[in-house]
């Protein structure tokens, strides 16, 4: 088949290569394994686990068993997230937006857009 759009992942061989990426090297169950953890004692690191679904949580990147499991825990575990800092406005809205983007690739929106990342993040893709 081939190519089927112009993201790096929209392609046959390119989808190969993840898979391939995610067999070899365990960090689909490292992520699981941090947004398992209690969000009263370890915010910080499931939002680090959450953030690499915000970037590479899509389909023909992330695992297909696993990705829609990950999704729902790491939006399950950011929602328990940001109610813990919410008295910290600033931070309850950056999670938010990440809750947002990881929403979006569970309902594997077509319409969302290829480099959509929070704008808590600064200027990460540039």
């Amino acid at each position: 088949m081939g190519a089927w759009g112009y993201a790096p992942w929209d392609d046959d061989s390119a989808a190969d290569w993840f898979g391939e990426l995610f067999d070899e090297i365990p960090l689909a169950s490292k992520v699981e394994e941090a947004l398992s953890l209690d969000p009263e004692e370890c915010a910080a690191e499931i939002r680090a686990a959450a953030s690499l679904l915000v970037m590479l949580g899509r389909t023909y990147v992330w695992p297909i068993d696993n990705i829609d499991r990950h999704l729902e825990l790491a939006i399950a575990q950011m929602e328990k997230v940001r109610a813990v800092y919410e008295d910290e406005p600033e931070f309850s809205a950056a999670v938010a937006e990440e809750i947002a983007i990881l929403r979006s690739r569970r309902a594997n929106a077509k319409d969302a857009p290829i480099i959509d990342q929070p704008a808590s993040w600064g200027n990460f893709w540039t």
